[in-house]
C-alpha cells in the first residue's frame, strides 16, 4: 500500500500492538475517502478533481497538526517527524497539481474550503493526538489510492476511450 505505519511503535500501547487499527473512527474536519462505491464511480471529471482538491487541503493541513502533536509527544523521533513533514509536504505538491489539473480542464472551482483547523484545534490529550495522527495516516493512505483510481478514470476518459457522458450513462442508470 502507500503508507504504511511502520512509525507506530513510537505511539505505545495499543497503537504498537500486533493488528491495531480504528475501523470506524473519524477525526471532526479530516475528509474520508470512503464513498459508496456507485457514487463514486459515477462522478464527473470537474467532481472527482474538486472533492480530491478540497481533501488534500485539509489532510495538508492536519500533518502540520500531527507533526506539531508528535514533535510534543516523541521529539527526538527523527525518522517520524520526516516521515511526517514529507507527507505534509507531499499532501501540498498533491494539492497544487489537482488545483492545476483543474484549471488545465477548464474548470472554474471555487476557491477550497476555509480552514478547518483553529487554534483550539491544538488542545487534546496524549491519547486524542495519537489517535489523530492514526487517523490521519489512515486517510491520506486511502485518498491517495482513490486519487490514483480517479486518474485511471480521467485517463480513460480524456483519451477517447469512453466519453464521459458515455461513462456516467452506463454506471449512472436509475
Amino acid at each position: 500500500m502507500f503508507f504504511p505505519f511502520p512509525q507506530l511503535e513510537y505511539q505505545g500501547l495499543p497503537f504498537s500492538g500486533p493488528g491495531f487499527s480504528f475501523p470506524s473512527w473519524q477525526e471532526k474536519g479530516l475528509p474520508t475517502a470512503s464513498l459508496g462505491y456507485r457514487i463514486w464511480r459515477c462522478l464527473c471529471a470537474g467532481e472527482r478533481l474538486l472533492l480530491s482538491r478540497d481533501s488534500f487541503s485539509a489532510i495538508a493541513e492536519f500533518f502540520q497538526l500531527v507533526l506539531d502533536d508528535q514533535l510534543l509527544l516523541n521529539s527526538k523521533a527523527k525518522d517520524l517527524l520526516r516521515l511526517l513533514d514529507t507527507a505534509r509536504i507531499s499532501s501540498e505538491a498533491m494539492l497544487n497539481n489537482l488545483a492545476s489539473g483543474l484549471r488545465d480542464l477548464g474548470f472554474q472551482p471555487p476557491p477550497p474550503q476555509p480552514e478547518l483547523l483553529n487554534w483550539s484545534s491544538s488542545g487534546a490529550n496524549d491519547f486524542q493526538r495519537k489517535v489523530r495522527g492514526y487517523i490521519l495516516c489512515r486517510e491520506y493512505r486511502d485518498w491517495l489510492a482513490r486519487v490514483a483510481k480517479d486518474m485511471e478514470i480521467l485517463k480513460r476518459t480524456f483519451r477517447g476511450v469512453e466519453s464521459e457522458s458515455q461513462e456516467r450513462k452506463d454506471c449512472c442508470r436509475t
